[in-house]
């Protein structure tokens, strides 16, 4: 498997978290502090510094959990897919979406999830059972909507392709799948979900065996051009 990072970003990024992670600290601990003034105008501030102190915390917790944890998220799918052949390629914050890999029949996208507890997939929702209320709240664990991140995804794929005049006809074919990070996780009802769900121990094998299986495979022609679309410029 071929690798394409863009670590100039990712240490970019790391370095948001860190900054605003810092931040709302400070800003949470100046509202504190003004928490206890009897003066109404800076009880009033207090309340302002700790609704922006909570809001920058959650920028600051998305920024380091994607960039600023060890092993990161794209380092786990790296790791996963380092024994495939090279024909695949991993693109990490290199194309138009943050994780994608391209093979033989087409493009995968990877939707990292954390979500502990038990998944399910209800009513047209994907749902979290279990897991840490706090660790919802405040370390953004939840399942969320990930059926909106892969449509975005899908969306930016289809606007390159179609700004290098691919016609649509000829479009590859790209699917989603949401990877759990979390081997204790449980996965419950899944079967009427809009897309496939696997622990990340499983990833590699399921890519595998959907490939094989394909019935229109790229041609090497079709798999450079995609490589030089998908790069970004």
């Amino acid at each position: 498997m071929k690798l394409v990072i863009n670590e100039k970003l990712i240490k970019r990024n790391k370095l948001i978290g860190q900054i605003t992670t810092f931040a709302s600290l400070a800003i949470l601990a100046l509202g504190l502090v003004l928490a206890f003034k009897k003066d109404t105008t800076r009880i009033l501030l207090s309340y302002v510094a700790l609704v922006v102190g909570f809001i920058v915390s959650q920028v600051g917790i998305t920024y380091t959990n994607r960039f600023g944890r060890s092993p990161r998220f794209d380092e786990l799918l790296a790791k996963s897919f380092e024994k495939l052949g090279s024909e695949y390629t991993l693109y990490v914050y290199s194309s138009p979406v943050p994780i994608l890999l391209l093979g033989p029949c087409g493009i995968w996208i990877p939707i990292p999830i954390l979500s502990a507890g038990k998944v399910t997939y209800e009513k047209g929702k994907w749902k979290q059972q279990g897991g840490s209320f706090l660790m919802k709240a405040f370390a953004q664990e939840g399942i969320g909507k990930p059926e909106v991140e892969e449509l975005n995804a899908i969306k930016e794929i289809h606007k390159l392709l179609s700004s290098k005049n691919v016609p649509e006809s000829q479009f590859p074919g790209i699917q989603t799948i949401l990877v759990l990070l979390n081997e204790k996780t449980e996965i419950g009802d899944v079967s009427n979900a809009p897309s496939e769900i696997v622990h990340l121990r499983k990833l590699k094998l399921h890519i595998r065996q959907y490939d094989r299986n394909c019935t229109s495979p790229l041609s090497e022609e079709q798999l450079n051009q995609l490589n030089q679309f998908l790069l970004k410029e």
